[in-house]
């Protein structure tokens, strides 16, 4: 953790993990196949965060490592929900346990729409 990530008591703040979050989220689908510019060029979908819960389970504090891991858990029709466990990288202490929901969006109507079958292909492989 940086200066920036703590607050006045040195402990990591809580809108901070949504950053962490993020990272490994974009990741994930960069692993796969498929960074966010093909999604919507090739594909004419955007994805879009609908429903997010964190669960704090104890602090980080300045200078300590953390491992954030993007892992599916549900595929619908448009959705994709996506836990987030965060742990201290020297113990594996869970500091954090997220769950977020995304959808996809048509790029014109930003409307909900299927998950392209290639991605859907992907996700489940």
């Amino acid at each position: 953790m940086r200066w920036s990530d703590v607050d006045m008591m040195g402990i990591v703040y809580y809108g901070r993990y949504l950053r962490f979050m993020e990272a490994a989220e974009t990741e994930f689908f960069r692993a796969i196949g498929f960074p966010y510019d093909v999604l919507s060029e090739q594909h004419g979908v955007w994805i879009a965060r609908v429903h997010l819960a964190c669960d704090y389970r104890a602090p980080a504090k300045l200078d300590e490592e953390v491992v954030c891991r993007a892992e599916l858990q549900k595929i619908g029709g448009s959705s994709m929900t996506f836990a987030f466990p965060i742990a201290r990288a020297a113990d594996g202490a869970r500091l954090v346990d997220g769950t977020l929901i995304l959808a996809a969006l048509d790029r014109a109507t930003l409307r909900a729409t299927r998950i392209p079958a290639p991605l859907a292909t992907a996700l489940r492989g």
